[in-house]
């Protein structure tokens, strides 16, 4: 009886914490979904539209894109893909609102559905059949894209969404998609040949992007050739198509020329190493002090502790039962030994993603767009190692002990929630929704759409408006703004946008 109690308790705890995990999911996500809808125009949107102001019909806006494109890749960065979309499906130039507004949703979807989707794939690998651990997982890694920072040149920022939220996106469906074909006996295919597509895509954009996904890709082939004692060719053309696509990219004219513009001394290799260690460092203290990520580490060592155990390690480490049972305990070795370098290569990939903007741009810091890459990436890395370390010690300790020590683990869980400096009211999606149930994103947009509406009666004209001078007027989000200067090529193409002969700003900056 009391066994059977302790079952009941078990099942009703389990789906407590899934209907709660399928909740935060829907705030956490939800959030930004509706706040995506109040982009408005800013910065970059409008250089990114000059060339193709006037254009007419799909054809027309198409061999824009590609001009623009062609431009960007010899004067500015290797970002042949994402210059090209951001030119394409550019609002300033067809579509105005109502299409800024459908391309910044399809955005935030897609930014979800491919992280999510990439997690749960790779959930499956490793067999973790419980669906309450599962969304919990998910809830997990959601939470850090979304309780620590906005990310607002993301999901609030058109050309920030084209240039590095749609090719990141495209990269995790690509290496998710490699994954499922790996799984596969029949039709893989199809899996691959999107994979490589997406991929290719992909690392047209940003080098933080170009990297990691080169290098994601990378780890699954290595995982695969280790576990399956061999390369798999299908694995080896969708890695070409990517590191093809990273050549274009690092190949580009443009990459230089900036590098001497915004570099203003000498930036060396070991410049490069050592500014990328020490901004790893930053982002381990960002997370682990400056935020509660302790929180969720030690949620997902007590989650792999709970659904891993020893029976289960060997059940994981096949794709299939091998029909010999005298093959289980080397394929469970070979398992064990890919993974363990999956893992390792997980644990490099924030240096991938870092050391090529820092190295490629002569710069030594990141911006936000970019360090939402990096948190993306440290947020899979650092979450398997977690689910890893779980699934270790329920591997090594004795049963008896098993017990005892998830509760130890619990009650220091318990005692970091409580007592972190980062506590609820911190988490920014809540923060968003107070934002939101208080109408500062509607009543921004509103403004905004009314004043630019207002500028198809002022064409020809000098026009002077008081304004923000900085995107940042709102918290959690990016709002349009102008210069003091109306000959700055900034203020320029605004007033190229909307026929306008100047366009100037009389605030004052800050």
């Amino acid at each position: 009886m009391k066994h059977m109690n302790l079952e009941k308790a078990k099942k009703i705890a389990s789906r407590a914490l899934l209907i709660l995990s399928v909740l935060a999911l829907i705030v956490m996500i939800g959030t930004v979904l509706v706040t995506s809808l109040y982009t408005v125009p800013i910065s970059d949107d409008y250089w990114y539209a000059r060339t193709g102001i006037g254009a007419k019909g799909l054809w027309h806006r198409f061999i824009v894109a590609v001009q623009f494109s062609y431009e960007i890749y010899v004067h500015h960065q290797g970002t042949y893909f994402t210059s090209f979309i951001g030119s394409l499906f550019n609002p300033l130039i067809h579509g105005g609102f109502p299409k800024l507004r459908v391309v910044m949703f399809i955005n935030a979807v897609m930014a979800f559905a491919s992280i999510l989707s990439f997690v749960y794939v790779a959930l499956g690998k490793l067999k973790v059949k419980s669906a309450t651990a599962r969304v919990f997982i998910l809830a997990a890694a959601t939470f850090v894209i979304t309780g620590f920072d906005a990310f607002q040149e993301i999901f609030y920022w058109f050309v920030g969404a084209c240039v590095y939220g749609f090719p990141m996106s495209l990269g995790m469906f690509a290496v998710t998609l490699l994954l499922l074909a790996n799984g596969r006996e029949n039709s893989t295919k199809p899996f691959c040949v999107l994979s490589a597509i997406l991929g290719f895509c992909a690392v047209g954009a940003s080098l933080a992007i170009t990297g990691t996904v080169c290098w994601l890709v990378l780890s699954i082939v290595v995982f695969y050739a280790v576990k399956d004692k061999k390369l798999d060719k299908k694995n080896i053309w969708v890695f070409l198509a990517c590191f093809g696509g990273a050549l274009i990219n690092a190949a580009a004219p443009g990459n230089f020329i900036r590098l001497d513009l915004e570099s203003g001394e000498s930036f060396t290799l070991v410049d490069g190493i050592i500014n990328t260690w020490g901004y790893f460092i930053y982002a381990l203290k960002w997370l682990f002090l400056n935020k509660n990520y302790g929180c969720v580490f030690l949620a997902l060592i007590i989650t792999g502790f709970v659904i891993f155990g020893r029976s289960r390690t060997t059940a994981a480490a096949k794709d299939e039962q091998p029909h010999d049972d005298a093959q289980a305990p080397e394929e469970s070795k070979r398992f064990t030994r890919a993974y363990a370098i999956l893992s390792a290569m997980l644990l490099f990939t924030p240096f991938v993603t870092v050391f090529p903007v820092l190295m490629g741009y002569g710069v030594g810091w990141m911006p936000n767009r970019c360090f939402y890459i990096l948190i993306v990436v440290m947020d899979i890395a650092l979450g398997n190692l977690a689910l890893a370390v779980g699934a270790l010690l329920s591997d090594l300790l004795k049963e008896k002990a098993q017990k005892p020590v998830l509760i130890a683990l619990a009650a220091v869980l318990l005692a970091l929630f409580v007592t972190t400096p980062y506590n609820i009211r911190e988490y920014i999606f809540l923060k968003m929704d107070k934002q939101l149930y208080l109408g500062e994103f509607q009543e921004n947009y509103d403004k905004t759409k009314a004043m630019i509406d207002s500028f198809a009666d002022m064409e020809g004209e000098d026009v002077e408006l008081d304004v923000p001078t900085h995107p940042e007027e709102i918290r959690n989000f990016y709002c349009f703004y102008l210069t003091e200067d109306p000959t700055s090529n900034f203020n320029k193409d605004i007033a190229k946008a909307y026929g306008l002969k100047s366009i100037v700003n009389t605030r004052k900056e800050d």
